[in-house]
């Protein structure tokens, strides 16, 4: 008997197996940290609808006040998704309905931050804290619980994110369309999204499967995202259209003065510490040669936020949203370079409880 089972074929039996209940504890893992993600951002998104904010923002409030009555320039999607919350609750104000889409955008874009940094192979001990603490910024948190498109902003890059860092396709050319999809998608959510049309262009042309094409790619996502939006611009009030996407692109699109750099510099680092702190980490911080930087399109992704910065107010508070999911991204790598899971959460913890009460402060005040 013992001959028998030291045969050759016994061994494969028992090898396909094991790697047949590997397949399926790693599969179950899986499920169970997808389930939490959803969990995680539902608890978001019903926090963020419990508690509005004490001093909500008034910038990106085009659709409430077209929602109040109001003749002013709105594009996007957040008046008719308002407009069919209120048809679908009778009775609900109109600050009310975009509160609760951004109370839900808040929660949606935590689960996709979440979701796509375990994509890319981070601990739960990472992830968590990361997300939360760039979440629990200022401009981040007033955002979800103010009637204005920050949140969606938010939700709308987290989805580019997902997307680039997705790159697996099943047909061809399914990365190409589906990061184009999902940019329209995220632009209609928040207009400042147009500054990311570049690092977009450029995530899909270092796709290993266009790289030989790498250029053509990268003009052809550049030129479609670009038309999408003249469409999206064109007809009647083109030039009103046109300004209106100027400023809320480029913060209000005011004269630049250089006395204006100090503001910036505080209410950038008042509105977004711990994302920025992610952001340095990712663009600047010295590592190991052993461990991996983040991909180069992700530069351009977070340098545009600069624009706003030259070319408009820091009165027009709040910008970038999407910052937030990269500088999650960039607190979890630092996360990661601490070596242990529980010195991860031991840094996490405490980085989160900062911000946590940084931001508390601020509300409260």
């Amino acid at each position: 008997m013992s001959e028998i089972a030291d045969t050759p074929l016994s061994v494969q039996g028992r090898r396909r197996r094991l790697l047949f209940r590997l397949r399926r504890a790693t599969r179950l893992i899986e499920q169970r940290e997808r389930i939490q993600d959803i969990g995680l951002g539902l608890l978001a998104a019903a926090v963020a609808l419990a508690l509005p904010a004490a001093h909500p923002y008034s910038t990106g409030n085009e659709a409430l006040l077209r929602l109040s009555g109001e003749t002013v320039l709105t594009q996007g999607l957040m008046y008719p998704l308002g407009r069919g919350a209120m048809e679908v609750a009778s009775g609900l104000a109109p600050a009310d309905a975009i509160r609760t889409l951004a109370g839900i955008a808040f929660g949606c874009a935590i689960t996709l931050t979440l979701a796509f940094l375990r994509n890319l192979g981070f601990r739960r001990s990472a992830t968590v804290p990361a997300t939360f603490a760039a979440f629990a910024t200022p401009f981040a948190w007033i955002g979800g619980t103010s009637p204005v498109d920050y949140a969606p902003g938010m939700f709308g890059a987290a989805l580019i994110l997902w997307s680039l860092f997705h790159q697996e396709q099943t047909t061809r050319r399914g990365y190409h369309w589906r990061a184009i999809l999902y940019f329209g998608a995220a632009y209609m959510l928040h207009m400042e999204t147009a500054l990311l049309v570049p690092a977009v262009a450029w995530a899909v042309a270092r796709h290993p499967a266009y790289r030989k094409e790498g250029q053509i790619t990268f003009l052809a996502v550049v030129l479609v995202l670009s038309m999408s939006i003249a469409i999206g611009l064109s007809g009647s009030a083109e030039s009103a259209r046109m300004e209106h996407l100027a400023q809320r692109a480029l913060a209000g699109a005011d004269d630049y003065s250089f006395g204006a750099l100090w503001r910036w510099a505080v209410t950038l680092a008042v509105g977004l510490p711990s994302v920025l702190f992610g952001v340095y980490q990712l663009l600047f911080a010295r590592r190991e040669e052993s461990t991996r930087r983040a991909p180069a399109w992700i530069v351009p992704w977070c340098l545009v936020a600069l624009a706003p910065v030259i070319a408009g107010s820091a009165a027009f508070a709040p910008i970038a949203p999407y910052l937030v999911p990269a500088g999650a991204l960039g607190i979890a790598d630092w996360l990661n370079r601490r070596g242990t899971a529980a010195r991860e959460m031991r840094f996490g913890a405490g980085l989160l409880a900062i911000q946590v009460v940084a931001t508390l402060v601020m509300i409260l005040r």
